[in-house]
Order: C-alpha cells, then sequence, then structure tokens
C-alpha cells in the first residue's frame, strides 16, 4: 500500500528550451590552494613580511620597557640600606604605575596590530576575489573553491582542476602592473 508521487512536492525539471539553466554535463569547477596562494603571491608575502616586523616592532618596545623597568628596579635596590621606608614606598608605587602603564601600552599596541592583520587580510581578499571575478570572464568556471592544509574545504581534489598557478601567476602580474603606477 506504498503511496504513489503525484509530483506535487517535486520541483519541476529545468527543459532543454530553459536557455539560463545550467546542465550537469556544462558544469566546470575548479580550485585555488590557498597554501600555494600564500607561497607565490608576491603582494600576500609582501603584507605578511609587514606585519611579522611590526609584531617584532612591538615585541622590541615592549621588552625594552621591560629591561628599563627592571633596570630601575635592580638601581634603586643597589641603594640598599640607604633606602628609607617613604623612599621605598613612592618607589614601589612608581614601579606598579609604570607596570600598569606598560601592560595598557602592550594591549594597545596588540589591538593595533590585530586591526592591520585584519585589514591586510580584507584587503588580500578583495584583491583574490577581484581577480577571480576578472579571470573567470573567460575561463567561465561554475564554482571555484578554495584549499587548504588548515582550510580542507574539499576533500577530494583532482589535480586537474587546480588553477592555482594560473591564479598565483595573474594575481602577481596585476600586482607588479600597481607597482609600477
Amino acid at each position: 500500500s506504498a503511496k504513489k508521487n503525484t509530483g506535487k512536492d517535486v520541483l519541476p525539471r529545468a527543459t532543454s528550451t530553459d536557455s539560463n539553466v545550467v546542465k550537469p554535463q556544462d558544469l566546470r569547477v575548479a580550485y585555488i590552494d590557498l597554501d600555494t596562494l600564500q607561497k607565490y603571491y608576491e603582494y600576500f608575502k609582501l603584507k605578511n613580511e609587514e606585519i611579522e616586523r611590526e609584531r617584532q616592532r612591538i615585541e622590541n618596545e615592549i621588552q625594552g620597557s621591560l629591561n628599563k623597568l627592571e633596570k630601575d628596579r635592580v638601581d634603586f635596590l643597589k641603594k640598599g640600606q640607604a633606602i628609607t621606608q617613604i623612599e621605598a614606598e613612592k618607589f614601589q608605587q612608581e614601579y606598579q604605575n609604570r607596570y600598569q602603564q606598560l601592560q595598557s601600552r602592550q594591549q594597545t599596541l596588540q589591538s593595533q596590530h590585530m586591526e592591520k592583520q585584519s585589514t591586510a587580510i580584507e584587503d588580500i581578499q578583495k584583491r583574490i576575489d577581484a581577480y577571480l571575478k576578472e579571470y573567470n570572464q573567460t575561463a567561465k568556471y561554475s564554482f571555484i573553491f578554495s584549499t587548504g592544509a588548515n582550510n580542507p574545504t574539499l576533500y577530494f581534489k583532482d589535480s586537474a582542476f587546480n588553477i592555482t598557478p594560473q591564479i598565483v601567476k595573474g594575481l602577481n602580474e596585476v600586482y607588479q602592473q600597481s607597482k609600477k603606477k
């Protein structure tokens, strides 16, 4: 006593007369490997180096301030028995204030760094998106996926559909042209 499908709950099939319908045999799929893109896309490498230099500068600034603070503490303690109770309390208060200011400065710098990093990633993504849109004007892919070691969007990938080398080459050419302007 199985029910017969009346066809009311089934989506209508595309007919061969529908001009806007993509048939499965017309479906074109490709992917780009983000790890390869990061390794060979010059603009990405430039931005990554800038972010790393900025991180190192912040680290050096904070470490330098910590070293100065520690040196001042050691110099104060070298006075030994000549330190009065009032001087010790005053130094302790100043030391704590400076340390808190340093922690606040570190948080501010790290926050600014994260913001710059996020902006750089957005910029890179916009450049890739714009290039892929231009690239696909002639390539005519239905889908272009991304994959990478930390982003396994595709669980199986046939290397025949890997367009990463063409994309990296094109992105680098566009970047080189933008540097000349």
